[in-house]
């Protein structure tokens, strides 16, 4: 059974699948668990192949939290500088075996070799930044509570044990999110793997053995939603961090209701919109939506799915993304090609149930559109959850249809005319699940504009989707309620404490007449 980093990485990298699942990580040793059935699989969604598989329970959850809860003090009382050096050495490790974590990500999350690398390139390069910067990311956090005449010394405390969900679409880069914002605000923090980054939550588990960091700093829990929420249940775990559908968040505030002072950072799916003005140029506009709405296969949270264009330039856009769309490769993401362009663009989706859920929205679609090219199931020998992009000129704005008001998550594209912007941009206030919105054209068209529009973030002349590790801020309402995102996850995982020494104040109270009969 493979324990020990390298013992790990050479499973992954022999695809011995399904690899030995040596338990979870609590205290910085595995605890097997050998009673009970499986509970969750991950699967290769290129050939739906086993690739590992896990057993959970509710005595592996509260041991987490108990380990948690007793090394809390300790963690927090560590420096800044030696928690940042701690997670300046776990970012080095995973660099050291960069390979091992793109061949996971390209494997279980279904990504080409692309946006692998992309993905994990900037991951690191945030917890390099983090790492070098986050004694300055402390200092500018804490800084409001100097405003105004209190005198004393400020500073920002760990709330406490903190649970973070690591999804399937973005695992690294999650990640990197969480456990950076944990180390620099002094949290211990308990991750739950989805049942998709399941072979990347080992990969950290075997880093954060290998580096034998605090005990309690980092305990790794493997299963499902089903699993986190016996984290979310008790009242010790006082910050939740996930990232996932709407139904699970709403399931999470429900929950933590009764639960005073608990701070929920969540993030659902989004509905992006970019916005092709008159002065933009087409060739770039297409570019901008076709990454913006094919990046993860369209299973980001920031993933495109409307497009607004200029009505006089909308025959020729038409013509350019259907172009586009047919020229874009899907294909396999788990296989080495010895030609760079053999490499697909595309990869598959993460389920059958989300290809059911795809072919589904194509229909509906189709009853109240123009179907520009029709999403279709790519039939394949190995039986991957491949299709292929749907795009559809929409009659008529309405967001109230099943189509158009749902968050679709997945490569489909909904594209509107327009002929006077402020009603485009009405349009696209409706929606309560906006991260952002990109505007292809002249920037100070949208710089005059900005006011109007309600996404939190807004693009100019880029993707709606992130390039970096995150966008700024968490999205609008149901997706993030306008949150602040990366270094200011911190925020939330500590609370301002003011020791106040005014020696003016203290001279008054002397002087003061006690009153007397």
């Amino acid at each position: 059974m493979a324990k020990d980093l390298k013992e790990i990485v050479k499973q992954i990298s022999e695809k011995n699948f399904p690899v030995n699942w040596p338990g979870h990580l609590i205290d910085n040793e595995w605890r097997e668990i050998k009673k009970g059935a499986p509970i969750k699989a991950s699967f290769n969604p290129n050939n739906n192949q086993k690739l590992i598989e896990v057993c959970g329970d509710k005595e592996s959850v509260v041991l987490a939290i108990e380990s948690a809860v007793k090394e809390r003090k300790k963690i927090s009382s560590i420096p800044v500088d030696q928690r940042l050096a701690l997670l300046k050495r776990f970012r080095q490790v995973l660099a050291d075996y960069r390979d091992c974590a793109e061949s996971i990500l390209r494997l279980e999350a279904g990504k080409p070799k692309w946006e692998a690398q992309s993905d994990l390139e900037s991951a690191l390069e945030y917890m390099e930044w983090v790492s070098e910067n986050g004694e300055l990311v402390i200092k500018n956090l804490i800084t409001p509570t100097h405003f105004g005449v209190g005198k004393g010394s400020y500073e920002l405390l760990p709330i406490g044990v903190t649970a973070a969900y690591l999804p399937f679409s973005t695992p690294v880069t999650s990640f990197a999110l969480y456990f950076s914002a944990s180390v620099l605000a002094g949290c211990p923090l308990i991750l739950n793997s989805s049942s998709h980054s399941l072979l990347f939550s080992m990969l950290v588990a075997g880093i954060t053995r290998e580096l034998d960091l605090p005990k309690g700093l980092l305990n790794i829990i493997f299963g499902n939603f089903n699993t986190f929420k016996h984290l979310i249940s008790d009242r010790r775990v006082v910050a939740m961090l996930y990232t996932g559908s709407r139904e699970h968040c709403d399931a999470i505030r429900l929950e933590s209701k009764s639960h005073l002072g608990r701070q929920l950072i969540l993030q659902s799916g989004g509905k992006n919109s970019v916005i092709v003005h008159s002065s933009a140029d087409l060739e770039h506009a297409v570019k901008c939506v076709m990454y913006g709405a094919l990046k993860s296969a369209g299973q980001r949270c920031t993933s495109t799915s409307r497009v607004f264009v200029y009505r006089s330039m909308l025959s020729e856009f038409k013509e350019r993304i259907v172009a586009a769309v047919r020229s874009v490769k899907v294909g396999r993401t788990d296989v080495d090609h010895q030609n760079e362009n053999d490499y697909p663009f595309m990869g598959p989706l993460y389920s059958e149930k989300s290809v059911e859920k795809f072919l589904r929205f194509q229909t509906m679609a189709n009853r109240e559109s123009e179907t520009l090219t029709w999403g279709k199931v790519i039939e394949s020998e190995v039986h991957g959850n491949f299709v292929t992009p749907g795009v559809h000129m929409l009659k008529k704005f309405d967001n109230k249809t099943a189509y158009q008001g749902n968050v679709l998550f997945s490569p489909d594209i909904a594209v509107y005319d327009y002929d006077v912007l402020d009603n485009a941009i009405d349009c696209i206030n409706t929606t309560d699940a906006a991260f952002g919105v990109s505007f292809i054209g002249d920037p100070e068209i949208i710089t005059s504009r900005r006011d109007l529009f309600l996404a939190p973030n807004l693009f100019v002349n880029t993707p709606t989707v992130e390039m970096d590790a995150a966008v700024p801020l968490a999205g609008r309402l149901q997706s993030g309620h306008h949150r602040f995102h990366g270094p200011g996850i911190v925020l939330y995982l500590c609370y301002p404490q003011v020791l106040s020494s005014n020696p003016g104040n203290e001279a008054l109270i002397k002087s003061w007449p006690w009153p007397r009969n």
